[in-house]
């Protein structure tokens, strides 16, 4: 059987907001929860929900005459903000298990769930976890920004960026985390969140953003034309390569290195 299961939020929760500290190891709980379920064939998907009265609507259907509510009115049930999930499972019995279980480590609030006939795919067909909940391997820079939205946008531009995964908060602006993919590597974003002991850090120069390519120029030129200011360069390298660094607007240095060829 599959389900769907929707966590709510209890938004008249007396309960002091999680520290810094608890919600990394909540984030950690949670995606070995996910590693676990995925490999087992117990959740197709999950994700989270934005806040309703800030990206919820309602379009109704009456008698061929639309009309939109942008956000919808009254309480809503399930449509709020919180995260969700579609899930295999043997049994309801043995959903609600499982659940208990679940809703035990997260903020205060309700599980709601709801059997469902699937048309496609098959039910029966198995359906790989989405590409963009693949974790990469390897060392990833993980950054914070203001804005974290223009940051990938320009790195798209700049460096060829291509989004796998993008995640909002509850805001439904700010990002909680974005995934790109850039020369093959993985860089990871996120907006700053002050609330939650992630405020705004001076950016460090201790730190390069390297891309080792075939073309330097072209990436060079692209870069630069993008809006990146030159901070070294681009130019044959003592060691024989070519190499030069620019900074990136928001305040990022990166280093292109072409391999000398022979």
């Amino acid at each position: 059987m599959r389900f769907i299961t929707i966590f709510r939020q209890d938004p008249n929760s007396n309960a002091p907001p999680p520290t810094a500290e608890e919600m990394a190891k909540h984030r950690e709980e949670m995606g070995r929860h996910v590693e676990r379920a995925v490999a087992a064939g117990a959740m197709v998907t999950t994700g989270g929900l934005g806040l309703r009265e800030k990206t919820g609507g309602r379009i109704h259907n009456k008698g061929g005459k639309l009309t939109v509510e942008t956000p919808p009115q009254g309480d809503g049930g399930w449509m709020a903000a919180g995260g969700f999930a579609i899930v295999n499972a043997v049994s309801r019995d043995a959903l609600i298990a499982d659940l208990k279980k679940q809703i035990l480590g997260m903020d205060e609030g309700s599980v709601e769930f709801v059997h469902y006939n699937q048309f496609f795919p098959a039910p029966d067909q198995t359906v790989a976890p989405p590409t963009s909940t693949a974790m990469p391997g390897g060392v990833i820079p993980y950054l914070s920004f203001d804005k974290a939205s223009d940051v990938a946008a320009f790195y798209a531009r700049a460096f060829d960026a291509r989004e796998i995964a993008r995640m909002y908060g509850e805001d439904g602006k700010r990002i909680m985390h974005c995934q790109l993919e850039i020369n093959g590597g993985a860089l990871m974003l996120s907006d700053n969140f002050p609330e939650y002991g992630l405020p705004p850090v001076q950016r460090s120069h201790s730190y390069t953003m390297q891309l080792v390519v075939p073309d330097g120029d072209a990436w060079w030129e692209r870069a630069i034309n993008a809006g990146c200011t030159v901070k070294m360069p681009f130019a044959v390298a003592p060691w024989g390569d070519k190499y030069g660094q620019m900074v990136d607007p928001f305040g990022v240095t990166w280093a292109i290195n072409t391999p000398a060829t022979k």
